[in-house]
C-alpha cells in the first residue's frame, strides 16, 4: 500500500506543478458561462413564468456556474495517456511491474483531484457565500457539505466509467477520437453544461438509468437546493452502486483487452 501513497502524493504535487494550467482553464469556464447567461436570459424574458423547467433565472445561473466548475474538478485527463501506452506499447511495463495499472492511475489521478480539489473549494466556498444571503435561500451550509461528499464520490465514480472506457484502445488503432467524442456526450448526459431537466420526462428516465448524471447532475442539485431530502439517500446509494458496477465492467474489459495486448520491440 505504500507504493500507491507515494503514486497519491505524486499525483498531489502534480496538480500544483501544474496549477497555472488549471486556472487557465477554470478562467476558460468564463466564456462559456456568458454565452449560456444571455442564453437563459432570453429564454427567461420570453417566458410569461418566472420559472423555466422548474428553475429561476438564479437557480438556473447558479446551476450551470457550479456545473461547469464541477466538470472541470472531475474531469479525466488521464485518457489519453492510457490511449497512449497502449497505442505505443507503454503499458507493456506495467505488466511486469508489481503494480496494478488500474490503482496506478487510481491514486496518481485521486491525488491530482484532491489537490484541485482543495484550490476550486475557496472558489466554490466564495460563490456560496455570495449566493446565500438573505434574500436567496436556494443552497445553505448542509448542501454545500452534501455537495463535497456528493462530488468526491462523483470523481471516484467518474474515474471508473472513464477507465473502463479506455479499454477500446485494445481494439481500436487509435481511441483518441473516439475517447474525445464518449468525453463529449458524457458531459451533456452527466448535466455537466445544463440541467437535465430541460428534457422531457422520457429522455430524462433514460438518462437516470445511466451512471453519468451521478458524476455532476446530482452533486450539482444538491447544492442548488433542487434535490429533495427523500432523494438523497437514493442519490447516494446510486453512486456507490455505479462504481461497483462499472469497475466490475471495467475490470472484464481490461482482462479481455490485456490478452489481445501485444507489444513488439521498446
Amino acid at each position: 500500500m505504500q507504493k500507491y501513497s507515494q503514486i497519491y502524493k505524486l499525483g498531489f504535487k502534480k496538480a500544483y506543478q501544474y496549477r497555472a494550467n488549471f486556472l487557465i482553464g477554470l478562467v476558460s469556464v468564463i466564456f462559456p458561462l456568458i454565452i449560456q447567461y444571455f442564453l437563459w436570459s432570453g429564454l427567461f424574458n420570453s417566458s410569461a413564468e418566472n420559472t423555466v423547467f422548474g428553475y429561476t433565472f438564479s437557480q438556473m445561473i447558479s446551476y450551470v456556474f457550479f456545473a461547469s466548475l464541477t466538470t472541470k474538478i472531475i474531469t479525466t485527463t488521464f485518457v489519453y495517456e492510457i490511449n497512449t501506452d497502449i497505442k505505443e506499447g507503454g503499458f507493456a511495463k506495467y505488466l511486469v511491474k508489481p503494480i496494478s495499472y488500474f490503482n496506478y492511475n487510481l491514486f496518481s489521478y485521486l491525488g491530482e483531484k484532491s489537490g484541485i480539489m482543495i484550490s476550486s473549494s475557496v472558489l466554490i466556498i466564495a460563490i456560496w457565500f455570495i449566493l446565500n444571503n438573505p434574500t436567496s435561500q436556494a443552497i445553505n451550509i448542509a448542501n454545500l457539505i452534501l455537495f463535497f461528499i456528493a462530488m468526491s464520490i462523483g470523481l471516484i465514480l467518474n474515474f471508473v466509467i472513464f477507465f473502463g472506457i479506455c479499454s477500446m484502445s485494445f481494439w481500436m488503432i487509435d481511441a483518441s477520437g473516439a475517447i474525445f467524442i464518449t468525453t463529449l456526450v458524457g458531459t451533456i448526459v452527466s448535466g455537466g453544461i445544463f440541467p437535465l431537466d430541460i428534457f422531457n420526462e422520457k429522455v430524462q428516465f433514460i438518462l437516470h438509468l445511466l451512471p453519468f448524471p451521478y458524476t455532476s447532475y446530482f452533486p450539482v442539485s444538491i447544492l442548488c437546493g433542487m434535490i429533495q431530502q427523500a432523494d438523497l439517500f437514493q442519490g447516494f446509494a446510486m453512486q456507490i452502486f455505479w462504481i461497483i458496477v462499472c469497475s466490475a465492467i471495467a475490470k472484464i474489459a481490461w482482462s479481455i483487452g490485456t490478452k489481445k495486448f501485444v507489444s513488439i520491440g521498446g
